[in-house]
């Protein structure tokens, strides 16, 4: 007897896509609960990793002097500490003069203080007093006996502590909230020297190890990713140093030509508040000009200050910080904000600080992991959709205005046929697949054309044409034929004039396939718009020229396949069109669609030249391509 076959086990279900997204939802929540619930651990050694990729420019040139890893390391230190110490000392000795002088200007400040309030307090508590009297006198209560009020009884009086021992206590409580407040940023300041000191000297043992951790056995990624990181982190670090430096600089000068007293300290505070995104230099700005409305009996010199910080930050964000760096650090303005109010509300103000380099971390990773490629995505300055994918996207979407936009852009760069070949045709590709798919609704599908013909009617400066056709993008409704239509109310019923100098002009021939006819009419504005007299027509209207049309006019045919192979009918009306204008030039332009080659049917006797892009027609009629 056959023993019995053992049944094999079940595969495993595959997982479903809700499930994962469910779990990758579940590891995000926990990620962000982590960082948020480790902060006081997380952060002095984040501070002080970040501080090192600033230093690393610094250690890397020193030790280019012959030194080893631990002396450029303390070194580094040392230099660093120097200057931040020369620069607390220059602060305290302002600061210390600001205080000295602030009650000189006591005046000033309560005279302005009560100037806003009566602007603004003021008049609300009058509004105020107002509305409540119109109120009171709606519904006004009968006026109370003071006879019949309470008496409250009259509170023994307490016992007056001794004055030596209350001043005692509010010393000493005064001094307890100060060891408090100081105790907590000083020790954090502890723990950011100590491990930026032991980052230093352990620099390239600890990127060994984090590449090992990161990479596995993949030490070339790794080794990319850290080494983009590094080199990202060091170069906005060293960029926003410069630009913060040469701000503070220019705002003291300003300050001091102004007439504002300690100058230095508020382009110092302007400099420092800089690294702060979005919110520490409007801070800098408004403690100026309120110090500066305190020291002027009048506007003048807060206005001037505040002009200052603004005209300084325009130009730096504008013109400076664009040519210097642009976008070297991979993030979009977007994620610059996001990250701001993200990493803020997890770190608070030195989550604020870190947010720019943090994003860079997370984008660098996006690029280089692919499981955190949303990363870059989302927060990366690279386009998310190529100019195809997003002239096809605005085609279904309706928006002709974005995609005229970005036409007009490209073709003051370029000229109309790499336009066509670069980005019209790749999404025209995008749409007839997704329409043989089903994918488009026709309501999709009318849209779309309707934004084509919109962009290339206004591109060509034309009239829109009336909708007659209903078709959709290379279906059954020819698209190239529409827009003929709309260059043809301008242009003429002959697309120009029919006496012109022999040889003069071109002749784009499209078959009787809708992609054939879209092609050779997106091929006769392409020459057009550099001057060529193209002029679309169909195989079928060849049969009946018109009257007066002379053979010798056309010194250039071009004929256009893409999609579909020509019928037979369609090759023998190609050959009397030869035999009639035998003297032309013959340009076989093959498109296709769906990457299939037509059969050549022309006779191997006839000299013509086979092209398969716009600009390579264009080249060829521009450039007299033919004698060659």
């Amino acid at each position: 007897m056959t023993p019995p076959v053992p049944t094999p086990a079940p595969a495993p279900a595959p997982t479903e896509p809700s499930t994962v997204l469910a779990l990758k939802i579940l590891a995000g929540t926990a990620v962000l609960g982590l960082l948020y619930v480790a902060r006081d651990v997380l952060v002095p050694v984040v501070l002080a990793l970040m501080l090192g990729f600033a230093l690393a420019p610094v250690v890397r040139r020193i030790r280019r002097l012959g030194l080893g890893q631990t002396a450029a390391a303390l070194a580094a230190l040392s230099l660093s500490g120097a200057v931040v110490f020369g620069v607390g000392c220059a602060v305290f000795s302002q600061v210390g003069a600001l205080a000295s002088s602030l009650p000189s200007y006591e005046a000033n400040v309560r005279a302005k203080a009560a100037a806003v309030r009566a602007l603004t307090i003021d008049r609300i508590a009058e509004a105020k007093d107002r509305a409540g009297r119109l109120i009171g006198e709606a519904a006004a209560p009968a006026p109370l006996r003071e006879d019949l009020l309470p008496v409250a009884p009259v509170a023994p009086h307490a016992p007056v502590a001794a004055p030596a021992a209350a001043a005692a206590d509010d010393a000493a409580g005064l001094v307890a909230k100060a060891l408090a407040a100081v105790w907590g940023p000083l020790g954090m300041l502890g723990v950011v020297a100590l491990v930026l000191i032991f980052v230093l000297l352990e620099q390239d043992s600890l990127r060994d190890r984090l590449i090992r951790l990161v990479g596995g056995q993949d030490l070339r990624g790794a080794t990319n990713a850290i080494n983009d990181a590094g080199e990202r982190l060091s170069r906005y670090f060293v960029s926003q140093f410069a630009v913060n430096l040469g701000v503070a600089v220019v705002v003291g000068i300003a300050l001091a030509l102004l007439g504002l007293p300690q100058a230095a300290v508020w382009a110092l505070l302007a400099g420092l508040l800089r690294f702060i995104p979005y919110v520490g230099f409007p801070a800098a700005a408004a403690c100026a000009a309120g110090f500066a409305a305190a020291v002027d009996p009048g506007w003048h010199l807060a206005y001037m200050a505040l002009l200052v910080f603004v005209v300084v930050e325009l130009l730096v964000a504008n013109v400076v910080e664009p040519q210097l760096y642009g976008h070297t650090t991979g993030l979009s303005p977007f994620s610059v904000v996001v990250s701001a109010v993200a990493w803020g509300a997890l770190w608070g103000p030195v989550g604020l600080l870190l947010s720019t380099p943090l994003t860079l971390c997370l984008v660098v990773a996006g690029r280089h992991v692919p499981a955190l490629a949303f990363f870059d995505i989302l927060f990366g300055d690279a386009p998310a959709l190529t100019l195809s994918q997003r002239f096809y996207q605005r085609c279904l979407s309706g928006d002709a205005v974005e995609i005229l936009a970005e036409a007009r852009s490209y073709v003051r760069r370029r000229s109309l046929a790499s336009y066509c070949d670069k980005i019209v045709m790749p999404a025209l590709e995008l749409a007839r697949g997704d329409v043989e798919r089903q994918l488009i609704s026709a309501e999709q599908q009318r849209v779309a054309q309707q934004v084509v013909v919109q962009v290339f009617a206004d591109l060509a400066h034309e009239s829109r044409p009336a909708r007659r056709h209903r078709g959709s993008v290379l279906d059954g409704g020819s698209l190239g034929l529409t827009l003929r239509d709309a260059r043809m109310q301008t242009a003429g019923r002959w697309q120009g004039a029919l006496n012109v100098a022999p040889g003069s002009v071109t002749l784009c021939l499209s078959t009787s396939g809708a992609a054939s006819q879209l092609v050779a009419e997106l091929l006769a504005r392409a020459l057009r718009a550099d001057g060529v007299d193209a002029r679309h027509v169909t195989l079928g209207e060849l049969a009946e020229p018109p009257e007066g049309a002379r053979a010798d006019v056309v010194g250039t045919m071009i004929l256009v396949t893409a999609g579909e192979p020509a019928t037979v009918e369609e090759w023998e009306r190609v050959t009397e069109v030869l035999n009639r204008l035998g003297a032309a030039h013959l340009l076989l332009m093959i498109h296709a669609f769906d990457g299939t080659m037509p059969v050549d049917r022309l006779d191997a006797g006839r000299v013509h030249r086979t092209v398969y892009s716009f600009e390579e027609a264009l080249a060829l009629v521009k450039g007299d391509g033919f004698k060659s």
